[in-house]
C-alpha cells in the first residue's frame, strides 16, 4: 500500500494535477463514446468516418507542430487556451441543431481535446521528480483517468433514458469549470527546453531506435483498437444488437472496470520485479482473442457482452501501462519531438480505423470487423516480444 501511495508523496502541485487531470477525463469519458452515435443522427456512417478522419489528419498535423506552439505561447498559456477552446466547442456540440455547425464543433473538439491531453503529458513528466517511479505515476494517473471512464457511461446511461445527447454535453462542459480553476494553478511550473518535430530527424530517431520503434507501433495499435471500440462498438451494440442506450452505458462501465483494477498493480511490479514486456505481450493475446470472439455473439444478452468486453479491456489495460511505463523510461521529458510525435499515434488510428472499417463494409459484414482488429492485435506481439527488457 505505502509503494500505491508514493506518487501522491511526491509534491502537491503533482495530486493538483492529478485532480485536474480528474475532471478533464471525466468531461472527455462523458461523450468519447456517444460522439459516434450522436453524429449518426445527422450523418451517415459513411460520413460519420469521414468527420474522423477528416479531424485525425488536421489532429496530426497541430500535433506535429505543438513543440513550435509551445515554444511560442508558452505551455500554460496553451493549455488554458486548450481548456477555454474545449469549453466552447463542447457546448457547440450541445446547442447546435444542424450537420454543419455539429460537425464544426466536433471536429475542433476531436483537435482540442488531443493538444488538452498532450500538455498534460508534458507537467506530469515536468511535476513528477523521481523517476525510479515512473511506472507508479504513470499508473497512477492513468488509472485516475480510468476512474473517471468508468463513472461516466453510468451517468451517460441515466442522461439518455430520454435519448436527450443535449444532457450529456452540458454535463461534460461543467466538468470543464474546475478543471480550468485548478490548471490555473500550473503557472509557476518551470518547463524543459522544448524539442521541435522535425519530421526526417524524429522518424530517424525512431527508426535508429528498435526499442522506440517497437513502443510506437505498440502504442499506435493501442489506439488502433481504441479507436475501432469507440466509433463502432456503440453503433454495433444499438443499432445492430438492439440494446438501449442505458443497457449499453451499464454495459460499458462494467467493461472498463479492469482499467482500475490492474493499472496501478501492474505498474508497480513493472517499477520492483518485472519489466513491460511480459505484460505487453500477454495483453495483446487477451485483447486479440476477446476482440475476435465479439463477431460471433449474435444473441441480444447482456451480461454474454459485458464480460467478453470486460476481457478485451483486461487486455487493454495491460497493454496502455506497458507501454506508457516503457515510453516514459526509454524518453526523456525534455525530448518534446519524440514525446510529440509519439503521441500522433492516436489521431493517425482515427484515420486508419475508419479507412480500414469502410474497406471491410464492401466485402464483409458490420459484425466481422471485430476479427480484423482482433487478429491485429495479436500481431502486436510482436512488436512487445521484440523489447529490450526493463528488468
Amino acid at each position: 500500500m505505502d509503494k500505491l501511495l508514493l506518487p501522491f508523496r511526491q509534491s502537491k502541485l503533482l495530486n493538483t494535477l492529478f485532480i485536474s487531470n480528474v475532471f478533464i477525463s471525466l468531461h472527455y469519458a462523458m461523450i468519447i463514446y456517444v460522439n459516434s452515435s450522436y453524429l449518426s443522427n445527422f450523418f451517415s456512417e459513411t460520413q460519420v468516418s469521414a468527420l474522423y478522419i477528416i479531424g485525425s489528419i488536421i489532429n496530426t498535423i497541430l500535433l506535429l507542430n505543438a513543440s513550435r506552439i509551445l515554444e511560442k505561447v508558452g505551455i500554460y498559456k496553451f493549455t488554458m487556451a486548450t481548456v477555454i477552446l474545449e469549453l466552447l466547442a463542447t457546448l457547440g456540440m450541445a446547442l447546435s441543431s444542424t450537420p454543419f455547425f455539429v460537425g464544426l464543433y466536433f471536429l475542433i473538439h476531436l483537435n482540442i481535446i488531443a493538444l488538452l491531453l498532450f500538455n498534460m503529458d508534458i507537467y506530469v513528466e515536468n511535476i513528477s521528480k523521481n523517476n525510479a517511479l515512473t511506472g507508479s505515476v504513470r499508473a497512477t494517473y492513468l488509472t485516475m483517468t480510468n476512474v473517471t471512464i468508468i463513472v461516466a457511461p453510468s451517468i451517460v446511461a441515466l442522461l439518455l433514458l430520454g435519448n436527450k445527447y443535449l444532457y450529456v454535453y452540458a454535463i461534460s462542459c461543467l466538468c470543464i469549470i474546475p478543471a480550468y480553476y485548478y490548471t490555473k494553478k500550473f503557472k509557476a511550473v518551470v518547463t524543459r527546453k522544448v524539442h521541435h518535430i522535425n519530421i526526417k530527424n524524429t522518424i530517424a530517431e525512431y527508426v535508429k531506435n528498435r526499442d522506440l520503434y517497437n513502443i510506437f507501433t505498440a502504442g499506435f495499435l493501442l489506439q488502433l483498437f481504441y479507436a475501432y471500440m469507440v466509433v463502432y462498438t456503440p453503433i454495433y451494440l444499438n443499432k445492430y444488437i438492439g440494446f438501449s442506450w442505458p443497457e449499453i452505458g451499464v454495459m460499458f462501465t462494467i467493461m472498463l472496470v479492469p482499467f482500475v483494477l490492474f493499472e496501478m498493480p501492474v505498474g508497480e511490479l513493472e517499477d520492483y520485479k518485472y519489466g513491460e514486456k511480459e505484460f505487453l505481450t500477454i495483453g495483446f493475446v487477451i485483447m486479440g482473442l476477446a476482440t475476435i470472439f465479439m463477431s460471433f455473439i449474435t444473441l441480444k444478452v447482456f451480461w454474454i457482452w459485458a464480460v467478453v468486453l470486460f476481457i478485451t479491456r483486461i487486455g487493454a489495460s495491460l497493454v496502455e501501462v506497458s507501454t506508457e511505463s516503457y515510453f516514459w523510461k526509454l524518453v526523456h521529458p525534455d525530448k518534446t519531438d519524440v514525446i510529440g510525435f509519439f503521441r500522433i499515434n492516436r489521431p493517425i488510428s482515427f484515420m486508419v480505423a475508419p479507412l480500414l472499417a469502410t474497406l471491410t463494409f464492401q466485402f464483409i459484414p458490420f459484425q466481422y470487423i471485430f476479427i480484423v482488429v482482433g487478429s491485429i492485435m495479436i500481431l502486436g506481439t510482436k512488436y512487445s516480444l521484440s523489447l529490450n527488457d526493463t528488468k
